[in-house]
């Protein structure tokens, strides 16, 4: 009894294997079914999948690694034009005064909290 073959090709003169894909479940001959790829970084890595003509997926070119070309090679002694930086810092005391450097000089500034007109027991909204 010869049972159903799917799309198979079956000749008793040249016999050849079958194989069932690994995506849509028809059967196929071996020779038919092609193995499935996809990029992993820089190259093609074999994901292990016999699949059919219908079923193979194109590699998909935005998981591939982009290479980047390397830097130019930087100059022998090279002379940049000098220019004045400020550098600014701040350093939080426990009086609610930030004391600031900048170009040597410190100045010292009083933070103050607005208050909240919402907030309970401010005076704003109190009837």
């Amino acid at each position: 009894m010869v049972g159903p073959h799917g799309r198979a090709r079956i000749d008793s003169r040249r016999p050849e294997a079958l194989a069932v894909c690994d995506r849509c479940g028809f059967l196929y001959n071996h020779s038919d079914l092609q193995w499935q790829y996809q990029w992993t970084g820089t190259r093609l890595q074999n994901l292990m999948r016999l699949v059919c003509q219908d079923c193979l997926d194109i590699p998909q070119e935005q998981i591939r690694s982009i290479i980047l070309p390397p830097d130019p090679l930087p100059i022998l002694n090279p002379r940049s034009e000098q220019y004045t930086a400020e550098v600014i810092s701040y350093m939080y005391t426990a009086t609610n005064k930030v004391m600031t450097q900048m170009n040597g000089t410190v100045m010292i500034r009083e933070i103050r909290i607005t208050p909240n007109p919402e907030a309970p027991g401010t005076g704003y909204l109190d009837p």
